[in-house]
């Protein structure tokens, strides 16, 4: 059964949307991972697992800078160029139209009618004026978070708009975030999530808003994954919750050979999902 005190999470709930097996495999039978996990564009398990650290470095150094923590040097003058190329671009990014008060790595966890969902954001951005509508930016709340994906082109903002990520997010500080707002609950429209993408600097940013309609139709989706996945839990445990019907989805997967699956030979996932699979999805380090 699933534990009482579980709390859900964009991990969680895209497990099981992408697979209720790994989800089930994963977050009730608390499997160990038989495969070291590979990544995508080739990437051999060594490298991926490379590139997993070198996110994990710069959302450090980021949370660091934040603090008023400065790097030493000789960090920044050892560290892969990777490293050194995403950290310059951060220095580089200008931040002054975000709200005032910037606080690193925050977690947040919001009810969710009988459960909890919660959600760590990179960086929140709070500011006491209310946020302008339209193309203006400042003031209001702001989730950040920093990316470090790959791909041949940068994620539309529709792409991210969809994804689990921005939807438990948005509604994580629109349900709990009042301790940021004088302990007046935030409106939907106050509510701000922006993308950094480290690797495309040509287009670093992506914003995306939040409505009341928003808020609602979050709240219906996340309700029902969440009671569907405590209902099949209580059920006939592992029978409840088969493997996905998309091998592709089994590509990337660290369970795949307790499924007897290797990913559909020749498939590939398309280019977003591909290019979005990165720090975002790693449970243990939850960057």
């Amino acid at each position: 059964m699933l534990d009482p005190q579980f709390r859900f999470s964009q991990h969680s709930l895209s497990d099981f949307v992408d697979c209720p097996r790994r989800f089930y495999l994963r977050y009730i039978a608390r499997q160990s991972w038989p495969l070291v996990e590979t990544g995508p564009h080739g990437m051999d398990a060594l490298t991926y697992q490379e590139y997993l650290r070198r996110g994990a470095v710069l959302h450090r150094w980021i949370e660091r800078y934040w603090l008023g923590i400065s790097e030493s040097q000789s960090n920044l003058q050892t560290s892969n160029s990777e490293l050194a190329v995403w950290w310059s671009r951060f220095l580089a990014t200008d931040f002054s139209d975000l709200p005032t008060q910037r606080l690193p790595e925050l977690e947040l966890s919001a009810p969710l009618g009988d459960f909890r969902v919660y959600a760590r954001f990179d960086l929140l951005a709070i500011d006491s004026l209310p946020r302008q509508t339209g193309e203006g930016r400042g003031g209001g709340v702001v989730i950040i978070d920093w990316k470090t994906l790959r791909g041949e082109n940068s994620p539309s903002q529709e792409f991210l708009k969809q994804r689990l990520q921005t939807r438990v997010y948005l509604y994580v500080l629109a349900t709990a975030g009042a301790p940021f707002n004088d302990g007046v609950q935030l409106q939907p429209e106050q509510c701000v999530m922006r993308y950094w993408l480290a690797n495309f600097p040509e287009r670093p940013w992506v914003e995306i808003g939040y409505s009341a309609a928003e808020y609602a139709q979050d709240t219906a989706r996340l309700l029902a994954l969440a009671s569907d996945i405590s209902t099949r839990a209580t059920q006939a445990g592992e029978a409840q919750f088969p493997k996905t019907d998309d091998e592709r989805k089994c590509t990337y997967c660290t369970y795949r050979t307790l499924c007897h699956r290797r990913g559909a030979p020749g498939a590939a996932l398309p280019d977003d999902e591909v290019t979005m699979i990165d720090l975002s999805n790693v449970e243990a380090l939850d960057y």
